[in-house]
């Protein structure tokens, strides 16, 4: 599990067998009304009642969550990494109290999010996100998601690219669905929901001619049907998406720029800059997947542009 910020309480709701604790945390709506009746002289039946006007007063919690969810993009960096960007911006923005909790897990699919958990403990990211959520409830004014990108790891190099692309795509679907409708039932209506699509991680191998470059061609596809999947799921979850793609302009292999790697599409500078991938001219990519520094940046003003002004949950 990701480090979260300096919270030595904020895991104190979570005791074996892994069940939240009972105390919810809540908005409180205060309703005050008042009345006064007045009597009219000896023998006079007239009486007069003042309106009734009750005063609501909504008390925001102390301490107001960011829950970042998925894989390794959103911890690879450590407090480098985007949802620290976002914790620190809107902190700054008018919520000083706003605490981050990233249970990201490096590796992590919509299988393994939900049960057999690349790091999460007690095995399952996801129903640790949904106690948490129910445990606070309330004060949570954002959730972020970002997963799936790991569902077509495995479709790289298979015998049957085409069969391996359509049955993960499914399942991504499935697993995507189940989790999103979970974790709005967990939170209420309050919570802002934003999720995200992908990069493409494989750009960097467009500079080996030859089987490289036919990788990376046929990668932008596949990034493209798996960020249009994961856009299918959050809207029928209601839930808007960062363009991370765009960001990255993931799909940009018509115009060519000079770089350190040549003259390259878009794309692929953009790819070999933002990313932890070491590229190298006549070879492919060395390894790495996700953002660098500078990518983190990126991908936290994508999800900036979707979430505008944070405040309280309502």
């Amino acid at each position: 599990m990701a480090e979260v910020e300096a919270t030595p309480s904020l895991w104190s709701w979570w005791r074996p067998p892994y069940r939240a604790r009972a105390a919810v945390v809540g908005l409180a709506l205060l309703i005050t009304g008042c009345s006064a009746t007045s009597s009219g002289a000896a023998g006079t039946a007239a009486t007069t009642t003042a309106s009734t006007r009750p005063t609501t007063t909504t008390t925001v919690p102390a301490t107001l969550y960011y829950l970042s969810l998925g894989d390794s993009v959103g911890m690879w960096n450590g407090p480098r990494s985007y949802p620290y960007l976002l914790a620190a911006k809107y902190r700054a923005a008018g919520l000083p109290r706003l605490r981050l909790v990233d249970m990201s897990c490096s590796g992590e699919t919509t299988s393994s999010m939900i049960s057999h958990s690349t790091c999460a403990p007690g095995g399952s990211q996801y129903g640790n996100a949904v106690r948490f959520l129910q445990a606070h409830r309330g004060a949570v004014a954002l959730v972020t998601i970002g997963i799936g990108g790991n569902d077509l790891v495995g479709c790289i190099r298979p015998a049957v690219p085409a069969t391996c692309v359509s049955s993960s795509l499914t399942r991504m679907q499935t697993n995507l669905a189940t989790i999103l409708a979970g974790l709005r039932q967990a939170a209420g209506a309050g919570t802002r929901f934003v999720g995200m699509n992908i990069y493409n991680p494989l750009l960097g191998d467009w500079l080996a001619p030859g089987a490289g470059r036919a990788l990376a061609l046929a990668a932008v596809t596949g990034v493209n049907l798996l960020s249009a999947d994961m856009e299918k799921r959050f809207a029928a979850a209601g839930i808007p998406v960062a363009n991370v793609e765009n960001a990255f302009e993931s799909t940009d292999l018509e115009r060519f720029v000079s770089s350190p790697w040549g003259r390259v599409p878009v794309a692929v500078d953009v790819a070999c800059r933002l990313l932890d991938i070491t590229c190298r001219r006549g070879a492919v990519e060395g390894f790495g997947d996700d953002p660098n520094t500078a990518g983190a940046v990126v991908i936290a003003g994508a999800f900036e542009k979707v979430i505008g002004t944070l405040g309280p949950p309502r």
